[in-house]
C-alpha cells in the first residue's frame, strides 16, 4: 500500500470551489429546465394523470433508494482507499460492489414484480379507466431503476475522484434531452402517460450507457471481474446494513407520506405534494451542491487522521451551505404563492403550505448533515442511524394518526418538523460521545451565525410583504431585495474577517479580468 499525502489546502479550497461551481451551473440549468418542463408536463397531463405518475414512480422509489444507497456506500470505500492511496484494493472494491449491485437488482425485480405490482394494482386510488397507464409507467419505471442499479458503482467513481465536471455536464445532457421530451410529449397524439414513461426509460439508457464508456477510458479501476473478496463484500454488507436501514426508513416516511395521503385524500393531493418537492428539490441543490464538492475531502481528511482539518471543513460547509440554500429559500417562504402561479397558473390545493413547511425543515436539519459524512467516514453508524429508525417510525405513526382523524393533509409534514427539532440535540450528544467533536465549538462558530443570518435576512421582509398591497411589481420586489439583502448580511454578518477578505480579493480579481477582456488587454 502507498500512502500519499494530501494536496495543499490552498489546492483543495481551490478544488472545492472548481467543483462547487460545476456543479452550480449543472443546477441552474437544471432548475430551469426542470420547473419550465413540470409546469408544461402538468398542463399537457393534467392534474389526475400527473399525480398518478408521482404516486406510481413513489411506489418504486421504495425500492429506489437502494440506488443511491449503494452508490454512498461505494463512494465512501473509494474514498477512504484514495485518501491511503491503496491502488490495488480500488480495483477490488469497484468489482466486489458491482456484483453486490447485480445481486440487489436481481431481489428487487422480484419484489417488483410481485408485491409491487399487486399493491399497485390493488392499494392505491387510481381511477379504472387510467389502470392500464399507470401499469406501464410502473415498468419503465422499474427498468429504469434497475439501469440506475448498474450505474451507481460507476457514478460513485467519478464523485470520489472529484471529476465534477463530468457530473455537472451528464446533469445538464440529460435535462436537455428531457426538454426534447417534454416538445415530443406536446406533439404526440396518444397516450401521453405512457409515453412520458418510455422517454424517461430512454434517457436513462443513454445516460448509463455514456458513463460506462467515460469510467472504462478514465479510471483504471473500473476493470469489472466475477472475482470477489469475501471480507470486504462482508465489510461493504456490514456498513450498509445501516445505510440501508436510513434509506429505507428515509424513503418509507417521504414515500409511505404519498402513498397515505393518496389513501386518505386521493391523486390531486399527490399532484400538490409532487410540485412542492420539484421546488424544494430545485432550492435544496444549491445547498447541497457545495455539501457534494466537501464529501471526498472531508473523507480524506478523515482517513489520514487530520481532525483539525476535517472540524474545520465541517464547520465551514455547515455554515455555507446553509447559506447558499438560504439566499434562493428566503424568497420562496416569502412569496410562495406568487411565485407558484406565476409557475403553473393553475396551483393544486395545499402546493405553497407544502413547499414553506418543506423549506422550513431543511433548514433545520442542516445542521446536522454534514456531521453525517464524518459519521460514514468512520464507520461508526449504530447509534447515529439506530436514532435516525427512531425518528422516522415515529414521523410515520404520528402522520397516520393526523390522516385518520381528519386532520389537513399539510400536518404530517408539521409532525417531521417536530420531530427533526427534537432530534438535533440527540444527534450532538452521539457526536461529542464518539467523536472529539466540541458542541460549543460548533455552535459558536457555526449555528449562532446560521441562526442570526437567517433571522436579519427573513424578519425584515416578512413583515414588508405584510404591509404591501400584493401585486406582480410588489411581489418581484420582495423577492429581489430579500435576495440581495441576504447576500449582504451573509457577507456581513455570516462569514469571518479573513473569509470575507478572500471573498472581495476575489471579487476585485473578477472585475479586473473582465475590464481587462472588455479593453482588449
Amino acid at each position: 500500500m502507498i500512502l500519499t499525502s494530501l494536496p495543499s489546502s490552498s489546492e483543495n479550497n481551490k478544488r472545492i470551489a472548481k467543483n462547487t461551481l460545476a456543479l452550480y451551473f449543472r443546477q441552474v440549468i437544471t432548475m430551469f429546465v426542470s420547473l419550465f418542463t413540470s409546469r408544461i408536463i402538468l398542463q399537457t397531463l393534467g392534474v389526475t394523470d400527473f399525480g398518478i405518475n408521482n404516486v406510481v414512480a413513489g411506489v418504486v422509489a421504495l425500492f429506489g433508494f437502494l440506488s443511491g444507497t449503494l452508490m454512498g456506500i461505494t463512494q465512501r470505500f473509494i474514498t477512504v482507499e484514495l485518501g491511503k492511496g491503496n491502488q490495488e484494493k480500488l480495483q477490488k472494491i469497484f468489482s466486489t460492489s458491482m456484483i453486490l449491485h447485480l445481486a440487489v437488482g436481481v431481489i428487487v425485480l422480484i419484489l417488483a414484480e410481485t408485491i409491487g405490482l399487486w399493491f399497485l394494482n390493488n392499494k392505491l386510488v387510481i381511477p379504472a379507466e387510467r389502470m392500464v397507464a399507470a401499469n406501464w409507467v410502473y415498468q419503465f419505471a422499474v427498468f429504469s431503476f434497475l439501469l440506475s442499479l448498474f450505474n451507481a458503482p460507476l457514478t460513485a467513481l467519478i464523485v470520489s475522484h472529484e471529476d465534477m465536471h463530468v457530473y455537472g455536464y451528464m446533469g445538464i445532457f440529460d435535462v436537455v434531452v428531457r426538454l426534447v421530451m417534454v416538445y415530443l410529449l406536446v406533439m404526440i397524439n396518444a397516450d401521453k402517460l405512457i409515453f412520458w414513461a418510455i422517454f424517461g426509460f430512454g434517457v436513462s439508457c443513454i445516460v448509463t450507457l455514456i458513463y460506462f464508456v467515460y469510467c472504462r477510458k478514465k479510471y483504471q479501476e473500473a476493470r469489472f471481474s466475477f472475482t470477489y473478496d469475501k471480507s470486504l463484500l462482508k465489510e461493504l454488507s456490514g456498513f450498509g446494513g445501516y445505510v440501508f436501514g436510513a434509506n429505507i426508513f428515509g424513503i418509507l416516511r417521504m414515500q409511505g407520506t404519498n402513498i397515505m395521503l393518496n389513501m386518505f385524500f386521493g391523486p390531486t393531493v399527490n399532484a400538490a405534494v409532487g410540485l412542492a418537492n420539484s421546488v424544494n428539490t430545485a432550492l435544496l441543490s444549491f445547498g447541497n451542491n457545495f455539501r457534494q464538492a466537501l464529501i471526498p475531502q472531508i473523507t480524506k481528511y478523515y482517513a489520514q487522521n487530520e481532525k483539525e482539518q476535517t472540524w474545520s471543513l465541517v464547520e465551514r460547509g455547515t455554515r455555507f451551505s446553509h447559506f447558499l440554500f438560504l439566499v434562493f429559500c428566503i424568497p420562496f417562504l416569502l412569496e410562495a404563492e406568487f411565485v407558484l402561479k406565476l409557475w403553473l397558473k393553475d396551483v393544486p390545493k395545499y402546493t405553497a403550505i407544502f413547499v414553506k413547511l418543506m423549506v422550513v425543515h431543511i433548514l433545520v436539519v442542516g445542521p446536522i448533515g454534514i456531521l453525517g459524512v464524518v459519521v460514514n467516514a468512520s464507520g461508526r453508524l449504530r447509534a447515529w442511524y439506530v436514532t435516525t429508525y427512531l425518528t422516522t417510525a415515529v414521523v410515520l405513526l404520528i402522520s397516520y394518526f393526523y390522516c385518520k382523524m381528519g386532520y389537513a393533509p399539510y400536518y404530517v409534514f408539521i409532525a417531521l418538523l417536530v420531530m427533526s427539532l427534537l432530534n438535533i440535540p440527540v444527534h450532538f450528544l452521539i457526536m461529542k460521545k464518539q467523536f472529539d467533536f466540541s458542541v460549543s465549538f460548533f455552535t459558536k462558530r457555526a449555528l449562532i451565525p446560521m441562526f442570526f443570518v437567517t433571522a436579519l435576512s427573513f424578519l425584515p421582509f416578512y413583515f414588508v410583504s405584510k404591509l404591501l398591497s400584493k401585486s406582480f411589481f410588489s411581489s418581484l420586489i420582495v423577492m429581489v431585495t430579500s435576495m440581495l439583502w441576504t447576500g449582504v448580511v451573509i457577507i456581513v454578518v455570516g462569514i469571518r474577517k479573513n473569509e470575507r477578505a478572500k471573498f472581495i480579493d476575489f471579487i476585485k480579481r473578477k472585475m479586473f479580468f473582465s475590464l481587462a477582456l472588455a479593453n482588449g488587454k
